[in-house]
């Protein structure tokens, strides 16, 4: 049985989802749309780029409701091939790792709130600060809000700085926000697009945040009375429920760095059971 498949894994909204999707993965569907919206833009923008000039996320966007359909799409634009090529490289190592702890929808739902939320503040700022500032375009605020939940995740895990230097995620996270804090102020790098990628990444992960909760569905699920009578002990439930996310988190990592070979038969009921109650949760 492959990672994939295991109960831990499972989406709910997955079985909802067209064959075609429900078996491949989100983050190769994301680069595959960023590097088409890319080639279309080199071949047919022409002259201007007129291609990404309409995708982009400018300071008038954000008074203009007609075009608030921009905070979504500057986020699969990009410059130049260097732009695109260090965005789709994170994206391809970190993204799938994230993918896996989240599930597909969950995932898709944290990237592109990351996107619109980095659009909006930057749209907000340029137009209280700089209205004539260019306009902003690239995945960034997406890839770094997805790099950075991976590293609160597996702060220990050994990263290759510039693809050449070993270092611990955590350094990695504590560079890029530094990096990030002391460049604000340059017109040529979006850093407040990336803060608030930073952010979100921080408070989805602190405040345990689901995405699926304050989706129709989930507000439906939320405000829908029960017709089932349970009858548990709410404070013995919780405790074993906290136990077995602990244990979880901790197999997590141990399949990260050893592979699934490596569990044992009480790790796999772990996530297994831990599988059940995310899922009695919805």
């Amino acid at each position: 049985m492959g990672l994939y498949d295991r109960p831990y894994y499972q989406d709910e909204e997955r079985s909802h989802l067209p064959p075609s999707l429900a078996s491949q993965s989100f983050v190769i569907v994301l680069i595959v749309i960023n590097v088409a919206v890319f080639f279309a833009d080199f071949i047919f923008g022409g002259e201007g780029f007129a291609l990404r000039t309409a995708m982009e996320v400018t300071p008038q966007t954000i008074v203009k409701p007609w075009l608030w359909w921009q905070f979504v799409t500057y986020g699969f634009a990009h410059g130049n091939m260097n732009h695109i090529l260090f965005n789709m490289i994170g994206l391809f190592f970190f993204g799938r790792i994230v993918e896996q702890r989240l599930g597909k929808i969950e995932f898709l739902r944290f990237y592109l709130v990351a996107i619109i939320l980095g659009g909006i503040a930057w749209s907000l700022r340029a137009n209280l600060t700089d209205s004539l500032a260019p306009g902003v375009i690239g995945a960034s605020g997406g890839v770094i809000a997805v790099t950075m939940l991976f590293i609160f995740w597996y702060p220990q895990t050994e990263i290759y700085l510039m693809m050449v230097l070993p270092v611990k995620a955590w350094i990695v996270g504590v560079l890029m926000i530094a990096g990030n804090l002391f460049g604000m102020g340059s017109a040529t790098t979006a850093f407040d697009v990336h803060l608030v990628g930073i952010a979100f990444a921080s408070a989805y992960y602190y405040f345990h945040w689901n995405l699926a909760s304050i989706s129709p569905a989930g507000l439906s699920k939320l405000t829908r009375p029960s017709t089932r009578l349970k009858l548990h002990d709410p404070d013995r439930q919780s405790r074993q429920e906290r136990r077995d996310a602990e244990e979880a988190e901790r197999i997590l990592q141990k399949i990260h760095e050893h592979g699934e070979g490596s569990l044992t038969n009480a790790e796999r009921k772990v996530l297994e059971r831990h599988s059940r109650h995310l899922r009695d949760r919805r």
